[in-house]
């Protein structure tokens, strides 16, 4: 049947056979066609089978197993060409009856011992094989020292060869010859096993009550999977134990947990069109209205007690409970597992709580007639910032327009969808986000974490937590200092006329700036100090020639006062400064910068208190600072971002 099928699968197009099919269990085959006509509502002529598992009739109804039959009706349409399929068929057909022909087996038997008699099965053989013979029969039987068989019955099923079992004598007790078993528990009492020595001579084989009986003398009592047991004795093979039973683990609980029904956490995605990257599309406020709900709490499940096959019980642990952190702007549900919008605003988790903040929208240009802006929450620009005006927000600042030499600063992110020329006075910063901006000129520019810009990054000076990244089509990175934790990375750095463009990867901006910082107050005591040691001997070089008067004793003692806590802050700065100097010997740095198309000379790279001066012109490039040293390879994009350009390989360009 199975090879018929196969043939006919190749004429898949021009006949169909119907996907309702049914799996029967019954005592014969006939049985099972007749159960499935009835639920098929067909004709049995009109049926077609395979059998799943060859049935068991057991010794004497004991370990009896049914025949596992799937049966499917077959529908052959008009459409169907019977010449053709006749044709394929008749190419395949010799190979069929060739594999039918030559399974040539012969016939066996089998003598079995159970409580209910002694037992002869006889198979008849196929194609070829050789039929069992009485006289192997007769010297099997008297070697098991059988000796109260039926000689008669014994002669006709050997001819008959029914293939059933047929008891040929009583069972005659003999505990030396019959089996024996004995059962195993594991230590954990999660596995009970029985091993078997099989009977000798005409010994009793064991049976299914057997095994169930010495397990129940073993303390077994759950897990017992009897359809094992069944096939074991079906099969008979007393060379493997027989794994009987089995406890069931325990299942711990899930913990709860809390689903969000906004998003919460902003990712940089570009769509970019012909070359150009569309800002629009961005989508990095998530806006919602009153009302709308946040998220939900899905609560922690109760945990399944396992069970040994001794029915000892095991305790499982139910999940861990969790509660929805939210803040302002947002509502929490009496039972404490729905969190929804107080009011329309933008979602923020901020310290690990959920809040709604209000968004400010400026219809225009931030100018005379808004005058500077300070919000709590967030803000969006229809238009542009105009010079020296002042924007500031608690959440983020969205500009529609461009940024000119004006200054903004927030605590999430700032979103420029045109451009930022501060023309060497301007300053976006952010102390806990990233600033994005189409191109960035004589600007100052500070990120707790990325600055993305992508067109130009032209002599601005730029500090960046983590990345700084500039890979448009057209995008450069030229003139100016750019300062980044971890990485800089664009698609050309420098330009052909050589200008000096500084870069310090490998350590945070605000450990350098913290450093500068030091210098330039140690610049200033030492400048204060220097001034006041000349007013100072010069009141003392007056004091040895003529008396002072009362107001330059003053004098001289608030200078010698003030010179001697100038001294102890230096002192404190130069402290501060080693320590910052030891920390930055301390870390392990690696400097990271990459450019995909050009690097040119006249660009400087700092790590630590390494540099590298960049005098040849590089192409698909990685540049980076490991153990010591410098290291050249190919170009990468940063982590997160997809590639857009075919790789190159890595060149040096004299």
């Amino acid at each position: 049947m199975s090879k018929l099928k196969q043939l006919l699968s190749s004429f898949d197009e021009e006949e169909k056979i119907l996907e309702d099919e049914v799996e029967v269990y019954a005592d014969s085959v006939k049985q099972a066609l007749s159960l499935a006509a009835e639920a098929l509502n067909v004709d049995v002529s009109s049926l077609e089978y395979e059998i799943v598992k060859k049935g068991h009739q057991g010794f004497f109804g004991m370990g009896r197993t049914p025949y596992k039959v799937v049966v499917r009706p077959i529908l052959q349409p008009e459409h169907v060409d019977l010449n053709e399929l006749d044709s394929k068929l008749s190419t395949e057909i010799s190979d069929l009856d060739f594999e039918v022909k030559n399974k040539n087996e012969s016939g066996s038997f089998k003598i079995r011992t159970t409580k209910t008699g002694v037992w002869l099965i006889v198979t008849k053989p196929r194609g070829e094989g050789r039929p069992v013979v009485i006289s192997d029969v007769l010297l099997k039987i008297d070697s098991m020292r059988i000796r109260n068989y039926s000689a008669d019955t014994v002669k006709n099923e050997v001819k008959n060869a029914s293939g059933e079992p047929v008891k040929i004598a009583d069972w005659i007790p003999n505990p030396e010859y019959d089996g024996s078993m004995h059962v195993e528990v594991s230590s954990d009492e999660m596995k009970a096993t029985v091993y078997f020595d099989a009977p000798r001579y005409s010994g009793r084989h064991m049976d299914f009550d057997d095994i169930i009986n010495a397990m129940k003398n073993s303390g077994i009592v759950y897990g017992v999977n009897e359809k094992r047991i069944n096939d074991y004795l079906s099969e008979m093979n007393y060379s493997r134990p027989l794994i009987a039973a089995e406890g069931t683990l325990p299942k711990n609980g899930e913990d709860a947990y809390v689903e969000y029904k906004v998003r919460i956490e902003n990712k940089i995605d570009f769509s970019e069109i012909d070359g150009k990257v569309d800002f629009k599309d961005l989508n990095l406020i998530e806006n919602v209205v009153t009302g709308q709900l946040l998220a939900v709490k899905v609560p922690a499940e109760q945990g399944i007690q396992g069970r040994t096959v001794t029915n000892r019980l095991l305790p499982a642990r139910s999940g861990r409970d969790t509660s929805i952190q939210h803040g302002e702007g947002t509502i929490l549900s009496d039972d404490g597992r729905e969190l929804t919008a107080e009011k329309n605003g933008q979602v923020v988790l901020k310290a690990g709580r959920i809040i709604v903040d209000d968004v400010l929208v400026i219809q225009g240009d931030v100018n005379m007639e808004t005058g500077d802006i300070l919000m709590l929450g967030s803000i969006l620009i229809t238009g542009n910032v105009l010079d020296n005006f002042k924007v500031k927000a608690s959440g983020n600042i969205e500009v529609r327009g461009s940024v000119q030499k004006a200054f903004l600063e927030a605590e999430g992110d700032i979103i420029v969808k045109g451009g930022i020329n501060g023309r060497d006075e301007g300053r976006v910063e952010t102390t806990g986000g990233t600033i994005y901006a189409k191109f960035v000129r004589s600007s100052r520019l500070i990120a707790e974490k990325n600055v993305i810009v992508t067109e130009e990054l032209l002599n601005s000076r730029v500090d960046a937590g983590k990345l700084i990244y500039c890979n448009g089509k057209r995008a450069q990175i030229s003139g100016g200092i750019l300062r980044a934790g971890e990485e800089v990375n664009a698609r050309a750095i420098g330009a052909d006329s050589y200008i000096r463009t500084e870069i310090f990867v490998g350590l945070n901006p605000k450990v350098l700036q913290q450093l500068n910082d030091l210098e330039s107050v140690l610049k200033e005591t030492a400048e204060e100090l220097e001034k006041l040691s000349k007013d100072i001997t010069t009141l003392n070089n007056r004091r040895r020639t003529t008396a002072l008067t009362e107001e330059q004793k003053e004098m001289l003692s608030s200078y010698t006062s003030r010179s001697e806590k100038l001294e102890e802050r230096k002192q404190e700065v130069f402290s501060e400064m080693e320590e910052l100097r030891e920390y930055m010997k301390m870390i392990e740095q690696k400097g990271l910068v990459s450019a995909e198309k050009n690097l040119y000379p006249g660009v400087e790279i700092f790590v630590k208190d390494q540099k590298l001066k960049i005098n040849d012109e590089y192409s698909d490039v990685r540049i980076t600072f490991e153990g010591g040293d410098w290291r050249f390879g190919k170009y990468e994009l940063p982590l997160g971002q997809q590639p857009k350009y075919a790789r190159r390989s890595f060149s040096r360009r004299r």
